[in-house]
C-alpha cells in the first residue's frame, strides 16, 4: 500500500468514525493520525501475516492493541463502547480473498464519498505522534475531563484471541522455516458529499459544522488553495524580430517575456534563400560562324552572358 493510499484510507476510516461516534473536531483529527499511524507500521507485515508467520501475527495484534489504546485516550466511555462493538472499527483489517483490507470499506461501498473535510493534517502528517516517539502514547492525557474506558481492550492474549484471528484472516499459524452502521449514501457514482448540500450534515453529528467550516480557504476535499499574490498567471506580450544576414538570408525571431523577466522563449524560423541567392546556369552549345569564332551564350537568374572565342 502506497502512502497516498494509506492516507487516504485512514482519512476514509477516520470520517465514518465521525459519523458513528459523534466525533468533536479535535478527536476527529486526532484519531485520523491513530488511524495512519497503525496502518503505516501494519503495512509493513501484513504480507507475512497473510502467509500465516507466527511472529508477523503476533507483532500485527501488537500494533492493533496499541492502536485500540491510544483509541481510549481520545474517546469517551460512550464512543469507546460503541468503537468495540464494532469489527471494522476494533479489527479493521481482515482477508479478502487472499488479500487483506479494510472492513469498513465492505460496510460502506461508495469510497469517494465523505461527510467530512479532510482532516486539518491530512497531508503533512508524518507519524510524528507515534508510539516509535511517545512510548506512553502521544494521546495520554490530552482529554482528562472526559470520562475514559478503562476496561479490558487487548486483544493479543485474550481469551477471545483465536476466535478473533480466525475472523480476521483464518490462516494456519505456522513458523518460518529454515530458508526463510448503514451507509445511507451508496451511489459509487456520485462524488464527494460536498457537492450534494442534502447529505453535508446527514450524519446528525452535531461537530459536523465545526469540522467542515474550520479551515479557511481550504477545498471541501482537503486541497487547500493558494491565494499568493504572485499565484495569478504571468501576462506575456510577443515581440517579432527580422534579421537578415548574409546571403540574403532572413530569419524570423518571435519572443515571448514575462512581465517579471523571469522566462524567455524564442523561436527561430529561417526563411528560404531568395531567387538572387541561387545561380542557375544554363548553357547553350556554340555554334562556329563563318568568319571563324565560337560564340556560347550563358543564362543564369541575373541575365544573360555571351562568350565569344576563337577555334
Amino acid at each position: 500500500m502506497s502512502k497516498s493510499k494509506i492516507r487516504t484510507s485512514a482519512r476514509f476510516l477516520t470520517d465514518r468514525m465521525a459519523y458513528e461516534l459523534d466525533l468533536t473536531p479535535r478527536q476527529y483529527d486526532d484519531f485520523y493520525e491513530i488511524n495512519y499511524d497503525f496502518l503505516y507500521e501494519a503495512n509493513l507485515v501484513m504480507d507475512d501475516v497473510m502467509r500465516g508467520y507466527r511472529d508477523a501475527i503476533y507483532y500485527y495484534y501488537e500494533l492493533l492493541d496499541r492502536r485500540n489504546e491510544d483509541a481510549s485516550y481520545v474517546l469517551n466511555y460512550y464512543q469507546y463502547s460503541r468503537f468495540m462493538d464494532a469489527d471494522y472499527f476494533y479489527r479493521p483489517i481482515f482477508n479478502a480473498g487472499g488479500r487483506w483490507n479494510l472492513r469498513i470499506y465492505v460496510t460502506y461501498s461508495n469510497h469517494k464519498f465523505y461527510y467530512y473535510d479532510a482532516p486539518r493534517h491530512y497531508k503533512t502528517y508524518r507519524g510524528e505522534h507515534g508510539r516509535r516517539y511517545y512510548s506512553k502514547g502521544y494521546y495520554s492525557g490530552r482529554y482528562k475531563k472526559q470520562d475514559r474506558y478503562t476496561g479490558r481492550m487487548r486483544i493479543s492474549g485474550s481469551r477471545d484471541f483465536g476466535r478473533s484471528l480466525k475472523n480476521d484472516f483464518g490462516v494456519n499459524v505456522r513458523d518460518r522455516g529454515r530458508d526463510n452502521r448503514y451507509n445511507n449514501y451508496s451511489n459509487p457514482n456520485q462524488s464527494n458529499r460536498t457537492q450534494d448540500e442534502r447529505y453535508r450534515d446527514v450524519s446528525g453529528n452535531r461537530y459536523s459544522p465545526e469540522i467542515n467550516n474550520r479551515n479557511n480557504g481550504t477545498r471541501p476535499n482537503g486541497n487547500v488553495n493558494s491565494n499568493r499574490g504572485n499565484s495569478r498567471q504571468p501576462q506575456t506580450s510577443p515581440q517579432t524580430s527580422t534579421r537578415t544576414g548574409r546571403g540574403n538570408r532572413t530569419e524570423s525571431t518571435t519572443s515571448s517575456r514575462r512581465n517579471d523577466s523571469s522566462t524567455r522563449t524564442e523561436s527561430t524560423t529561417p526563411s528560404r534563400r531568395n531567387d538572387s541567392s541561387t545561380r542557375t546556369e544554363s548553357t547553350t552549345p556554340s555554334r562556329k560562324n563563318d568568319n571563324g569564332t565560337c560564340t556560347e551564350s550563358t543564362r543564369n537568374s541575373g541575365g544573360t552572358v555571351t562568350r565569344t572565342g576563337r577555334r
